[in-house]
C-alpha cells in the first residue's frame, strides 16, 4: 500500500467484509466469538462507532482545514456503548450504518490531497498514521470474525 488509491481500496475493504456478514444466522451474528469475547454484532458496531467518531472529530476537520475535536476517550466505556448500541440495532441496521460509515470516511479522505497525507494535524495525527492504523484495527478485527466463522463449516 504505497498510493493514495492502494490505501483508500484497503480501507475500503470493511464495505465488503461488513455486507458479506448479511448472511449470518442470528446465532452466527449474536454468538460470542470465543468465550468471554464480543459477538460479530459487538465488533462491527465497535468498528462502525470508531469510524463515526473519527469521521467527525479528526478525518472531517482534517479535510476543512479546521481544528480537530479528538478528545481523551475511556476506550473500554467507548467499547461497552458501542456493544450496547449494537444490541438496540437490527443486523441489517447496523450493517447499513457500517457501510455508510467508512463510505463517508473513504469520500473525505478522497478529497484529501495525497501530499497532505503525510502532515500530522496538530502534532497528533496524519491522514497516513490513521490509514495504516486502521487498516490494522480491521484486518484484527475481520481475522477474528472469519476465525469464528470457520466454526461453523
Amino acid at each position: 500500500m504505497n498510493t493514495k488509491q492502494e490505501k483508500l481500496e484497503a480501507f475500503a475493504g470493511l464495505i465488503r467484509f461488513a455486507e458479506s456478514l448479511e448472511r449470518l444466522s442470528e446465532e452466527q451474528w449474536a454468538g460470542p466469538i470465543a468465550e468471554g469475547k464480543w459477538s460479530p454484532r459487538d465488533i462491527i458496531s465497535h468498528m462502525m462507532l470508531w469510524d463515526r467518531y473519527f469521521l467527525e472529530n479528526a478525518l472531517r476537520p482534517m479535510a476543512e482545514h479546521r481544528p480537530m475535536t479528538l478528545k481523551p476517550l475511556d476506550f473500554n466505556e467507548f467499547n461497552r456503548d458501542a456493544a450496547a448500541y449494537g444490541l438496540t440495532q437490527s443486523k441489517q441496521d447496523l450493517i447499513r450504518q457500517t457501510v455508510e460509515a467508512r463510505r463517508q470516511l473513504v469520500e473525505v479522505i478522497e478529497g484529501i490531497p495525497e501530499s497532505e497525507f503525510g502532515h500530522r494535524h496538530e502534532d497528533k495525527l496524519s491522514v497516513d498514521e490513521y490509514l495504516l492504523d486502521f487498516y490494522e484495527h480491521d484486518r484484527h478485527h475481520m481475522a477474528q470474525i472469519h476465525t469464528y466463522l470457520a466454526s461453523f463449516a
